[in-house]
């Protein structure tokens, strides 16, 4: 049963990698695009004279407005990340289900705890396209370039750079969403998913997998590969660490910013077959 377990858990484990990946490379792709509309449509759009953008009162009016970036921003932009998001959700609700139909889960279960997406739309993804910040530093650029009257071609340079990133740099795109939580999400939803699942079927033993790699924290060190009791991991949250997400929840966040690690929850029958002196859970009785 736990090699049945494992392997379905280091499977979306690879798929949470993936999703990840892909999305940086989505953002990347919408980047382009982003740039091609400022370049060949935006700045055209301003008035230029002998190869300098205008230092007039008409160009600051459009850009202060600047309601077609904007608007591209929301419809081209929001939307392809919007349908990146949802379609990688789901697949972690298919790789998760697997796994506790195992220790027991029906069909009524999954509804309880999936709940139709909604957990993923509105738990995890509104926060994440309120980005009209990144239509307010493009804005500051190009109104810093109508002040001090630039050359055109420096202007282009300076938001192709700005949008697309610079060599180990992220674009604005990528940047935004790996910042601003995107790329944690999908470790999260995971964590959000399983704890529904533990909770329904009242399962109290978690092992703290994901490994070790260069970069893993000490507290995560000191737990990987190990067993607990759901009284002992929320006790975590009265502990204090580097990285630690303050005010979050260590069963959502784990390590914190950037954590790789999950809970794979297992019955008590299961926890003693790895760590024989386990205490029983006081939420067994409950």
């Amino acid at each position: 049963m736990l090699g049945r377990l494992n392997k379905i858990a280091r499977s979306r484990g690879v798929f949470v990698d993936k999703s990840e990946k892909g999305l940086l490379a989505r953002a990347n792709v919408l980047q382009n695009r982003l740039d091609s509309y400022i370049i060949k449509i935006l700045v055209p759009s301003l008035d230029i004279k002998n190869g300098k953008i205008v230092n007039s009162a008409a160009n600051l009016k459009r850009i202060n407005k600047i309601s077609g970036l904007k608007k591209f921003i929301n419809e081209v932009i929001n939307l392809s990340m919007y349908e990146y998001y949802d379609k990688s959700y789901r697949g972690l609700e298919t790789r998760t289900t697997p796994y506790f139909d195992l220790l027991g889960a029906t069909g009524k279960n999954d509804k309880k705890v999936i709940g139709n997406g909604k957990i993923s739309i509105d738990g995890f993804l509104n926060s994440l396209f309120d980005n009209n910040d990144i239509a307010r530093q493009l804005q500051s650029t190009i109104r810093t370039a109508i002040n001090s009257n630039r050359e055109v071609s420096e202007l282009n340079t300076l938001l192709t750079e700005q949008i697309k990133g610079k060599e180990e740099k992220f674009g604005i795109i990528q940047s935004f969403h790996y910042n601003n939580g995107g790329y944690d999400s999908f470790q999260k939803y995971t964590r959000t998913l399983d704890e529904g699942f533990s909770k329904v079927l009242n399962l109290n033993y978690a092992i703290y997998a994901g490994g070790k790699i260069k970069t893993t924290r000490e507290f995560c060190l000191s737990r990987s590969g190990k067993v607990f009791n759901r009284e002992t991991i929320e006790g975590w949250n009265s502990q204090q660490w580097q990285g630690k997400i303050e005010g979050g929840d260590v069963l959502i966040d784990a390590g914190g910013y950037n954590c790789r690690h999950d809970y794979d929850w297992i019955s008590y029958e299961l926890a003693k077959r790895i760590n024989t002196d386990i205490q029983k859970s006081t939420y067994d009785k409950k």
